[in-house]
């Protein structure tokens, strides 16, 4: 039992330790405060009156005093950010509408993340919602979510729904003022409730028509049969043929269901599949071309452009052709060749039956640096406590095993850098061997993927000061690897081979911090964001360099004193 009991007490201990105050470093501290600032916490509070001035306590208290200034410091956005994040902070705003690819992005980034709670209401359009983003938003934001759906021709909204979570899709709902939907089939025919058709749009929205595109607009622009005389626009009754398919449900609400041609929305864009494949079939040595939209990552789309070929083709000669006739967002981000198309009964490309493109090599750069290896992973398992006073090495003790980097307090070379995002970069591309000149974008990056790569190069690399815009700014690897040069390297991060270490002298441990008794809370201090005021939950930040290390240190300390209490009450 008495062992139950000590196991019982060392977890209260530590999810005392890990969970409720600012314990460690002043870094430790400072990741916490921005932790609870994300989630909508304005005050931290900690309990030091002792009768005397709150500044002159401070004195004393100087890795707390650090804290609070650190915490209170540039709490305005830098007057060259111009994030998203900076945006809605520095003109407080209240209404944000972008795409959902743009809402994913923002969610995927810290510093959004805690500026999003700040926003009470999000109008996203523009491509299917998914319920699973918007089961996140609601966990982020109070804010209320409205699905927007309509194309440019009839003046970009015509229905919108309030979404919620717990949909696969949410649905488009229904049709905005002065504003008539229809779902009609082939022979432009209403269809029953539940039947997919073609949606047709109607009312004072809908445009004139295509400049100088007379054949497109009479293919596009129809008269409305279906509008009574006292709802038809003022310039005539006219309807839109928007090629997407939906379908009534029984509550009065649309269903999307997709595209009725090959045209599809990526990341807000409209593309024609057809407009690609023909720029495609143009370049030297391919017979015939299929692009297709692919979601082999949950979340994450991609253009894929396969071909058959009859010779050789360069495929890094065909995407910078492609490149420099067309968007960006049009440029396939992955090539595959195939000896054969599959077919469909009906003689057809059966394109739900192309591959899914295979972990790419990325090419050998000139005078490329050595191979990159990827970072050893921190063990899981907790590392075993050494006792606080070592003991003088004996003459047969074998060399110890050199030092985590953390523990080293090494840091980052251009070299570890480089292997370190790399390994990142392969994780997040599906892309093996890249070296210091290869470019993010060139390997099939794009704007999302960005933002996942920032995330996890913060998370993983512990760079907190890396910006979102330094992935774009700096997209060959030897460059952003630069910017992480002198910078602390966690343990377990791929490192060049350490110099032998000698044996470490004995050291006695740092007397443990006592906490002084509770006293009445005094405000230490008053700031717009984080101040240290009452009540009392915060503990003063220990200034040892290593958190584990004062962990251990005060467990032992925690067990010395219930010792003692035990033998004076025996």
């Amino acid at each position: 039992e008495a062992d139950e009991l000590e196991a019982i007490l060392d977890f209260a201990f530590l999810r005392y330790f890990d969970d409720s105050g600012l314990f460690g470093t002043i870094e430790d501290a400072m990741e916490r405060v921005e932790q609870v600032r994300r989630i909508g916490v304005t005050e931290v509070a900690c309990l030091i009156d002792y009768g005397i001035p709150v500044a002159q306590v401070l004195e004393g208290l100087k890795p707390l005093a650090e804290v609070l200034r650190r915490a209170n410091t540039g709490l305005e956005p830098a007057s060259d950010d111009y994030s998203i994040a900076a945006q809605i902070v520095r003109h407080g705003v209240s209404h944000l509408q972008c795409t959902p690819s743009m809402a994913r992005m923002i969610a995927m980034n810290d510093e959004a993340r805690g500026a999003l709670s700040k926003v009470r209401h999000l109008m996203l359009g523009g491509e299917a919602l998914p319920g699973a983003l918007v089961a996140e938003f609601a966990e982020l934001t109070q804010a209320s979510v409205e699905n927007m759906y309509g194309p440019t021709e009839t003046t970009i909204w015509s229905t919108t729904e309030s979404a919620a979570p717990g949909q696969g899709v949410i649905n488009i709902g229904t049709p905005i003022a002065n504003t008539q939907v229809y779902v009609l089939d082939e022979d432009q025919k209403p269809v029953p409730v539940g039947v997919a058709g073609e949606l047709y749009i109607g009312g004072h929205g809908v445009t004139r028509g295509y400049w100088q595109r007379e054949d497109l607009t009479a293919d596009r622009f129809l008269p409305d049969p279906f509008v009574t005389p006292d709802r038809a626009a003022p310039w005539g009754a006219r309807m839109y043929r928007t090629g997407d398919l939906v379908r009534w449900r029984a509550d009065g609400k649309l269903d999307f269901l997709g595209r009725a041609d090959h045209q599809i929305k990526l990341r807000g864009y409209r593309i024609e599949l057809g407009e690609i494949e023909a720029a495609m079939d143009a370049c030297a040595g391919v017979r015939q071309a299929v692009v297709m939209a692919r979601e082999d990552v949950p979340g994450l789309v991609r253009l894929v452009g396969y071909y058959t070929a009859g010779g050789h083709v360069d495929e890094a000669a065909m995407k910078a052709h492609l490149a420099a006739i067309m968007p960006e967002y049009m440029v396939p981000t992955a090539f595959v060749a195939l000896e054969a198309f599959p077919l469909t009964p009906n003689r057809k490309v059966d394109r739900k039956a192309l591959p899914a493109p295979q972990v790419r090599t990325a090419a050998a750069p000139v005078e490329a640096p050595a191979p990159v290896v990827a970072p050893v992973v921190a063990p899981v398992a907790a590392p075993v406590v050494a006792p606080v006073v070592a003991e003088a090495p004996k003459a047969d003790t074998p060399a110890p095993v050199a030092p985590t980097a953390e523990a080293a307090g090494d840091t980052f070379t251009q070299g570890t850098a480089e292997a370190a995002i790399a390994a990142i970069w392969s994780r997040i591309l599906g892309v093996h061997g890249i070296g210091a000149r290869d470019n993010f974008f060139d390997l099939g990056g794009h704007s999302l993927l960005a933002v996942q790569a920032h995330r996890e190069i913060r998370a993983d690399l512990g760079i907190r000061s890396l910006s979102i815009t330094d992935i774009f700014r700096f997209p060959v690897l030897a460059a952003l690897a630069a910017k992480l040069v002198g910078q602390p390297m966690p343990a377990g991060t791929a490192a060049e081979a350490p110099a032998p270490v000698a044996p470490a002298t004995p050291v006695a441990a740092p007397a443990p911090v006592v906490a002084a008794p509770a006293a009445p809370a005094t405000p230490v201090a008053s700031a717009p964001q984080v101040a240290v005021s009452q009540p009392a939950t915060v503990q003063v930040a220990h200034p040892s360099e290593d958190r584990a290390t004062y962990r251990t240190e005060a467990m032992i300390r925690r067990r010395q004193l219930r010792a003692e209490r035990l033998t004076r009450a025996g």
